[in-house]
């Protein structure tokens, strides 16, 4: 429950400026955690589907077995399908803490989309990659800045250190900007912890 450029410093939901699109979102990440955002992904549910088919699917790790929209997750790891990932990915309601499960999942889902976009047997076919996920995606890195990654990556096949952060905070009521007049769910950022991320 945050205050952003696109809603004249009015509070609404980090996850509400996704309405008002890329610039909003990357205004509100910016001012929240005080970082500069150069590159974006954009995906929606068929492109994400999409792209994970297209690696072969994804090994996630799970911290608990549960059902999710007919998908049988394990507690360790399993391997998902496109369709399979979104479903681990969107869970909410299986988890005691919910929502924050729920970003944890899709955390895990893009530590292992990016561990499987480093490793060599995909670099080496990683145009044909592209053009099967075409459409499915929308980013402001150009063709070179992806192709010159991919070189790099060729070249010193380093492995990536990729760290995520939960931010804190209380779950409470409040009206939002772009829902006026309704009490929505919102989560009061923990100061200290957004500061520590």
């Amino acid at each position: 429950y945050i205050s952003y450029s696109e809603t004249g410093g009015a509070k609404d939901k980090l996850t509400h400026a996704g309405i008002y699109g890329i610039n909003a979102s990357i205004d509100a990440l910016e001012q929240l955690y005080d970082v500069d955002v150069n590159y974006y992904l954009r995906v929606n549910f068929s492109g994400f589907i999409d792209i994970i088919n297209a690696l072969g699917g994804v090994d996630v790790n799970s911290d608990y077995d549960f059902i999710a929209r007919g998908t049988e997750i394990h507690k360790g790891v399993n391997h998902l399908t496109g369709e399979e990932a979104l479903s681990f990915a969107r869970e909410r309601y299986s988890f005691k803490d919910g929502d924050f499960q729920r970003g944890r999942n899709q955390m895990e889902v893009i530590r292992a989309v990016i561990q499987k976009t480093a490793s060599s047997s995909l670099l080496t076919n990683y145009m044909s990659v592209m053009n099967a996920v075409a459409g499915s995606f929308e980013t402001n890195m150009s063709q070179e800045e992806i192709s010159d990654l991919v070189k790099m990556q060729l070249s010193d096949m380093a492995s990536w250190n990729i760290t995520s952060y939960t931010s804190e905070g209380q779950v409470s009521s409040a009206e939002t900007y772009s829902m006026p007049g309704q009490m929505l769910s919102v989560v009061i950022p923990d100061e200290s912890s957004v500061e520590e991320a």
